[in-house]
């Protein structure tokens, strides 16, 4: 009898340690910002039974509009998705977190940003597709440590936006600060977003009403990306055990690049359209005879202050005049259209100035990355 009661005990304790690999544990996790989503959005329509259906049509399309980051730097917008490396995710060899796992994460922390960052876009039913994912390892997260990927939109081309996520620990505190007095780790300029699963856009109104604001957020200044990818090279390439630190004293432990695509159907959508789409844009220009001496400050663009071209995207998609049918339809190649009879591109205009000088920049290393790893096809 006590032989079977261990082995029924031991039983149990193997099942509930590995709780996180479960049948559809994975699907909920990846996909609960959609369900999340749809549950709130049917909650609205059910408050809105008894208005008449112009009525319905214009709030949900304006709640959808709420939620877009108007206003916000692609460059400046990041996710914090937060983990723990459990008994199910770790090599039980090397007592860290396994190479698998770092994908798994990743799938739930892409998820939630392409949600938060594009929620028009996902209302419309487009497809955000996964062309390719390239990972760096650099440090070993150790079994039951606490991390976090924190992603963020590096650069685009007409056809591929890329997003890096960083995977970080929070180290302690005192040895941290003493070991960047000391010249004994480096550092890279972020900081991070301090919440569960949060993003940093400009202050706007959301779904149920509150205000986000960027107050605790990322400071403004775009990653140096080329400066974080080099750091990393070289800690590996020396075989260093010198840890990469960010500002707060997070440990960097791993880069992942992910290349993706936006689809309408068959069709696939130029980034920036998408970016310019969601309220994306360039901070607008200094007011007329402002100058630094003088300390006068450009006001930023929000929901309440939008960029110029955020009425036509308001046209398209919010009643009387617009539709989520008109949007999708746009989307799946009325751009083109629009494009050849007027000339207007006005989603390039909106991410013109720093943002394409930053894009530019940027995408000469990631460029440089996917034409490497294209090139290795030719090895074997």
């Amino acid at each position: 009898m006590g032989y079977l009661t261990f082995l029924r005990f031991s039983i149990y304790l193997v099942f509930l340690v590995n709780a996180g690999s479960w049948p559809f544990v994975w699907h909920i996790r990846v996909f609960w910002p959609i369900i999340e989503a749809r549950l709130r959005f049917l909650l609205l329509r059910a408050s809105l039974l008894f208005k008449s259906p112009s009525e319905r049509k214009r709030i949900v399309a304006e709640s959808v509009e709420a939620l877009c980051p108007v206003g916000a730097n692609p460059f400046e917008l990041v996710t914090v998705y937060r983990r723990w490396a459990s008994i199910d995710d770790v090599d039980m060899f090397g007592m860290h977190l396994s190479n698998s796992s770092y994908a798994k994460a990743l799938d739930s922390a892409r998820l939630r940003v392409m949600w938060k960052a594009f929620p028009a876009w996902s209302v419309s039913r487009g497809v955000i597709a996964l062309g390719a994912t390239h990972y760096h390892f650099i440090r070993e997260i150790p079994i039951f440590a606490r991390y976090e990927v924190r992603i963020s939109i590096a650069a685009w081309d007409q056809k591929w936006v890329y997003v890096i996520a960083r995977y970080v620990t929070p180290p302690k505190r005192r040895r941290t600060d003493k070991a960047i007095a000391n010249g004994a780790i480096t550092t890279h300029d972020q900081s991070p977003v301090d919440s569960d699963t949060n993003i940093s856009p400009p202050s706007h109104s959301s779904l149920n009403g509150t205000a986000t604001s960027n107050t605790n957020g990322f400071i403004s200044e775009t990653d140096k990306l080329e400066k974080t990818l080099t750091e990393a090279l070289a800690a590996t390439n020396k075989r260093s055990r010198t840890p990469i630190v960010e500002p707060d004293g997070s440990v960097l432990h791993c880069i992942a690049v992910s290349q993706l695509c936006f689809k309408q159907g068959r069709i696939s959508v130029p980034p920036a359209l998408a970016l310019a789409c969601e309220g994306f844009c360039n901070p607008p220009p200094p007011p007329v005879g402002s100058s630094t001496e003088s300390g006068s400050v450009p006001t930023k663009y929000s929901a309440s202050n939008p960029p110029p071209h955020w009425a036509k995207v308001r046209d398209m998609r919010v009643p009387p005049t617009g539709s989520m049918k008109r949007f999708k339809e746009f989307l799946a190649g009325g751009w083109k259209t629009s494009a050849e009879e007027t000339g207007d591109k006005w989603w390039e205009e909106a991410l013109s100035g720093p943002i394409e000088e930053r894009r530019k920049k940027n995408l000469e290393v990631l460029h440089a990355l996917r034409t490497g790893m294209e090139g290795v096809r030719v090895l074997y």
